[in-house]
């Protein structure tokens, strides 16, 4: 993060490039990522004291629900936002959830 960056700047960027990795993530045609799953919502949510990014979509005919604190930051924005993504999806493929979930609630990763 650049000491003279702002939250609502950092939280702009984060945003922007999260979701630009998220559809990548999602594209059809872009293995390893999670083809045929559906992203249905990204958003990032800022309180006066933090911010934190959510992700709901489906895979494999599940519905998973991904949520991250991104404000204050603990990493540079590329590396953070990086991480965002990369662990989403290395959570999903490998498995590393509560499948025991009730019938159409969201699995939260």
């Amino acid at each position: 993060m650049d000491v003279n960056e702002t939250r609502d700047e950092y939280v702009e960027r984060f945003r922007a490039l999260a979701r630009e990795g998220l559809d990548e993530l999602f594209a059809a045609s872009r293995p390893p990522g999670l083809v045929g799953g559906h992203l249905e919502r990204f958003a990032v949510v800022a309180d006066e004291a933090s911010a934190h990014a959510e992700t709901v979509f489906s895979f494999r005919g599940r519905r998973f629900r991904y949520e991250r604190q991104i404000w204050p930051p603990d990493f540079p924005l590329e590396i953070k936002t990086a991480l965002y993504v990369e662990h989403l999806r290395e959570r999903v493929l490998t498995g590393r959830y509560d499948a025991g979930a009730e019938p159409g609630a969201d699995i939260g990763l």
